[in-house]
């Protein structure tokens, strides 16, 4: 079969960190093994506001034909303002976290209601010019987007009419329906700009992929008369990292929770499961590994009768090797509305791990419905905390079985999702 060429837009990548970065990473990483030809536009780090950096990414796309482009960034400006460093406070979802003082308010004002759709939209200009001028010189047979930030999907939407391509809009997180955008105070004439321009681009779009069922149908329900274009490719994990890194044991049981913990997680459970545990206190410890927002970890070191240790910034290889190191896995599944189409990343890189994974959150949620398939694994609402304090003893005292489940974890390795993209892009009608 012909090979195919796509070229790809993203915002994030190396050596961008974090986790929203690795989806098309490594889809271009392993597409070339099966006949798809990635090039990709992308943001030089030097302008881009990146909350993180991860310089072993670099290695990963060596290969990979990547385009550089300017952008203005308002983000490095506030970073600027806050800090004297373009890069040192750039905020997640929500400008100035929980604690805002009045320049605080402005900036989370002004990103809400003067750049639609997010603050990233700076970009367009300069990522629609360059894949213009590729356009021009040589035929892809799919220009994909992906998001977020969905401003980038603009510029797809752009090219499609400019120059009739096929296009692909990649949904990684939801647009309107994202948790953030309940903590910004848009007016409203501009939330009826955001939906709009949400609903114009998966109309326009010739295909539409993202991480879940949930999700999927989330979407494909705003645009019903074109559900047979919408597709859920999930994220995967790293195999080769995993099997690099070989399983160290801790010194006491170690529950660790690895990523993003902000207020609107039930953290607090967490924590009243963990203080009715009937063990040694001194023979369990609680890591939390990444961005723990501050008022969060004050609680947990206020109230947790269990030593509590938090590590910030690691790479995702030192992040994978936490993983695999735990005794058991905490995830968290965020308060929102559609809770359910909440699928991260790290979910499978802990089903990589074969570690127990105690998960905690909406049990509609994709993701527990994909925890429960697992033996020594288990998901619980908010409010069962007697089970989750079971759960946790009967892993402390090893009552449970081997990993002896029906879910085949192998078919979430970014080699496995990189395949079955490439065999979904094959098949799909120009």
């Amino acid at each position: 079969m012909t090979q195919k060429k796509v070229l790809i837009l993203s915002y994030y990548w190396p050596p961008s960190g974090g986790s929203g970065v690795q989806r098309w990473m490594y889809f271009a990483k392993y597409l070339k093994e099966f006949g798809v030809l990635p090039t990709v536009i992308t943001v030089d780090e030097q302008y881009a506001s990146y909350p993180n950096k991860d310089m072993s990414f670099n290695e990963l796309i060596k290969d990979i034909e990547v385009h550089k482009t300017k952008t203005l960034e308002p983000l490095r400006f506030y970073s600027f303002l806050k800090s004297g460093k373009s890069n040192k406070v750039v905020p997640q979802g929500n400008v100035g976290g929980k604690k805002k003082g009045i320049f605080d308010k402005i900036a989370t004002y002004v990103r809400a209601n003067f750049f639609m759709p997010d603050a990233r939209v700076g970009w367009n200009r300069y990522a629609f010019n360059k894949a213009k001028e590729l356009l021009q010189k040589e035929h892809f047979d799919l220009v994909i987007t992906t998001g977020p930030p969905h401003s980038t999907h603009l510029v797809g939407q752009k090219l499609k009419k400019e120059f009739g391509i096929n296009w692909m809009a990649d949904f990684r997180d939801p647009w309107t329906e994202v948790y953030y955008n309940n903590l910004f105070k848009r007016t409203p004439k501009n939330e009826a700009l955001d939906q709009t321009m949400e609903i114009n681009v998966l109309h326009d779009a010739d295909s539409i992929l993202t991480v879940g069922p949930s999700m999927m149908k989330l979407l494909a329900d705003k645009v019903p008369h074109q559900k047979d274009k919408f597709h859920y490719i999930y994220n995967g994990f790293d195999a080769e990292k995993f099997q690099q890194l070989k399983k160290q044991k801790n010194e006491t049981f170690t529950i660790r929770y690895v990523g993003t913990l902000s207020e609107n997680y039930p953290y607090k459970t967490t924590i009243e499961a963990i203080n009715q545990l009937a063990i040694d206190k001194k023979s369990l410890t609680i890591e939390l590994i990444g961005n723990i927002e501050t008022s969060v970890l004050e609680y947990f070191q206020e109230n947790c009768l269990f030593p509590i240790t938090n590590i910030l910034s690691v790479s995702h290889t030192e992040a994978i090797q936490f993983m695999k190191n735990a005794d058991m896995l905490l995830l968290l599944l965020p308060f929102m509305k559609h809770a359910q189409i909440m699928l991260t990343g790290k979910l499978f890189e802990y089903l990589a791990t074969e570690n127990p994974i105690l998960c905690i959150g909406d049990k509609k949620a994709d993701a527990a419905a994909i925890v429960n398939q697992l033996a020594n694994s288990k998901s619980f609402e908010e409010n069962e905390t007697s089970e989750i304090t079971q759960f946790i003893e009967r892993i402390h005292k090893k009552e449970w079985s081997n990993l002896n489940t029906s879910l085949d974890i192998q078919r979430f390795s970014r080699y496995e999702t990189a395949r079955e993209l490439s065999e979904w892009i094959k098949n799909r009608k120009n």
